[in-house]
């Protein structure tokens, strides 16, 4: 599920990118180290500190996003999904943060901005990027996974990949068993009516439910932030960016609050009925 700013705006130019890629021999992969690639030459850009090269840098972050969005389209017309591009893609995502946000704080720094500010907002800002990156893609799971009617929640990710390493040799088993161990970090124990016991109404009523909420939830999402980024470069203050990022961590908290109260009313209903 897709939120209004991938709808509008990412979703549209990565299916043109994937429509086109998709008559070459392209493959999903190679688009999604493309996008880690135009990630980090953001991430060099910014050091030098200056408007334009904030700017620059901003402008190299949609088209990271646009390529990160390319991928999986590209893996779908063409037929090579697998979990492995999936996982990759996800890896290749915090990469692209880590070089952007290292970037812009040397730039920062380099700049003549008070060093213990420029700290203080790059750690705050990353770890509440992350918070909500996680938050989100784990609520849009939960939703997915409540219209599919199955338990395959955070931990049984996590149990397939620690089996998939355990059956793996070299590069491979690294691989699967660093993706494991985010696999439980974002995993964690919903409501049982989120882990299998539902029913048609309660699936009607989720939906109905956590439709709303999870578009707001859009806008605390990973897209939503390489937007923001863009705007406050454009202004030129890109260190309000990380400021920012610790408001939206605060609004995802309340978003997840939203979301307990919905799960708690459903499946009290599900119960007493």
């Amino acid at each position: 599920m897709d939120g209004p700013v991938d709808l509008l705006l990412y979703r549209p130019i990565g299916f043109v990118v994937a429509w086109a890629l998709s008559f070459t021999k392209a493959s999903p992969n190679a688009v999604t180290a493309f996008s880690a690639l135009f990630g980090l030459a953001a991430g060099i850009i910014a050091q030098r500190g200056t408007a334009t090269a904030f700017l620059l840098c901003g402008l190299l972050f949609q088209v990271s996003n646009c390529l990160d969005c390319a991928d999986g389209q590209l893996a779908r017309l063409t037929g090579r999904q697998s979990p492995e591009g999936r996982i990759l893609d996800g890896f290749a995502d915090y990469a692209v943060y880590i070089f952007v946000y290292s970037g812009v704080m040397l730039g920062l720094l380099n700049s003549g901005h008070a060093h213990l500010v420029v700290l203080a907002l790059f750690f705050a800002g990353g770890l509440a990027t992350a918070f909500c990156n996680m938050q989100y893609d784990r609520a849009i799971s939960r939703y997915s996974e409540v219209l599919q009617g199955g338990a395959k929640g955070g931990e049984t990710e996590f149990e397939r990949a620690r089996d998939i390493a355990t059956r793996s040799r070299g590069a491979k088993r690294i691989f699967w068993l660093a993706y494991s161990r985010y696999a439980r970090l974002a995993g964690g124990s919903g409501p049982r009516a989120a882990q299998g016991e539902t029913g048609p109404y309660y699936k009607r009523d989720y939906v109905e439910a956590m439709l709303p909420l999870l578009n707001a939830w859009s806008f605390t999402g990973p897209s939503a932030h390489v937007l923001y980024f863009l705007i406050f470069a454009a202004i030129g203050k890109p260190e309000w960016y990380f400021a920012a990022c610790v408001v939206l961590a605060q609004a995802t908290v309340i978003l997840l609050a939203a979301q307990r109260l919905v799960d708690f009313k459903l499946y009290r209903r599900l119960v007493e009925d």
